[in-house]
């Protein structure tokens, strides 16, 4: 049997961020070598830059745009089929024109939206844009939201056919799951990853945990350069407190396993299953967020950690105090997280999910 190829349209690191990270870890599986496939790659990332949430386009947006669809003329003749992984605003503006195309050319096209924020976006779209935008995704051969609030979005309130929408969450790694875990007493020592902007909370953390002389916290990410010198110059004034520059794609899970609970107290336009959370279970950590959007869906309250209020750096101590005074409570938690995360892996999401419907689309 031939090398069967299929064409992953995505960001790429630079910048490190939840987004370019997983498109990063699906053209590498080796789930495809098993199936004879081979990835050919077109990186649709800004670059080395972390972006604020509904940033205009600008001149090297559209330039980036031309290059994408230069690339996608020259690649898409020798490949059997199309994966568009693309965040809302991206899938609802080029994102049409590369599913037409795709189309036109004969072959299948599997788009799956970053986050959980698309059904909200096509219901803020005018109403000519809306049916146009509506009309182009119903010619994808399959819809892949990463949340099931989302799946029910697209099903209920923007009418795609049940059939055309299949629930893809996140995965990791095989590499990101260790063996035993390993017992662990509370000590207060918090960690962050992810983008540091403020939609992602991390003034909250600061607020929180700053100055507590029982508690640590150390941040990993990317600098957003809106919120740069704020954010340093008050992590600068708690002793307690750290900024550790990046961690590189494939070591999360292992250096949240150094810390004692992940806080993600984020109201991040576009969060979804964010894989900093799988990361952190994976690690044996339970983790403390928002009680926004579909982070519910993964972080049951009690249960796997804890979720507060949004901006709410009082909820965020009152959380970590709680793992603090109950040891038992702590240990369950790490337990049943642990346990859970294994229902994102590769196996569980490409294997089962993904890999069968492109074999089968690429048969076709």
């Amino acid at each position: 049997m031939g090398i069967k190829r299929v064409l992953l349209i995505g960001p790429f690191p630079p910048p490190i961020g939840g987004d370019t990270v997983l498109t990063l870890n699906l053209s590498k599986s080796q789930c495809w070598n098993r199936h004879g496939i081979e990835i050919e790659r077109i990186d649709t990332s800004p670059g080395d830059r972390v972006r604020v949430p509904d940033e205009r386009l600008g001149v090297k947006d559209i330039a980036r745009g031309g290059r994408v669809f230069r690339e996608l003329a020259a690649k898409l003749p020798r490949c059997g089929a199309v994966l568009l992984w693309a965040n809302g605003r991206f899938i609802l503006t080029e994102g049409l024109g590369l599913i037409s195309y795709a189309r036109l050319m004969g072959k299948p096209i599997f788009v799956k939206p970053f986050g959980g924020f698309l059904g909200q976006r096509i219901r803020r779209a005018p109403a000519p844009w809306r049916r146009v935008a509506t009309g182009v995704l119903r010619r994808a051969t399959y819809l892949l939201p990463e949340t099931r609030t989302l799946v029910r979005e697209l099903v209920e309130d923007a009418g795609f056919s049940p059939a055309q929408v299949l629930f893809l969450p996140n995965f990791l790694p095989e590499g990101s799951f260790g063996g035993e875990l390993a017992p662990k007493r509370f000590s207060g020592s918090c960690v962050f990853f992810g983008q540091i902007k403020r939609e992602k909370g991390v003034f909250d953390i600061i607020e929180a945990v700053g100055g507590a002389p029982h508690l640590r916290c150390d941040f990993y990410g990317p600098l957003l350069d809106r919120d740069r010198e704020e954010f340093l110059g008050a992590v600068s004034r708690h002793a307690n407190l750290a900024y550790r520059g990046l961690a590189e794609p494939g070591t999360v899970s292992r250096a949240a396993a150094r810390y004692d609970v992940l806080l993600l107290p984020t109201y991040h336009l576009s969060e979804g299953y964010p894989a900093v959370i799988l990361e952190a279970f994976a690690g044996g950590i339970p983790v403390i967020a928002t009680k926004w959007l579909s982070l519910s869906e993964i972080v049951e309250d009690g249960v796997r950690g804890f979720l507060v209020e949004v901006r709410s750096p009082r909820g965020i101590r009152e959380a970590v105090e709680r793992l603090s005074a109950d040891p038992m409570l702590y240990d369950s938690m790490r337990r049943d997280a642990f346990a859970y995360v294994r229902s994102f892996s590769e196996q569980a999401v490409l294997e089962e999910i993904l890999i069968p419907r492109v074999v089968a689309a690429l048969d076709r």
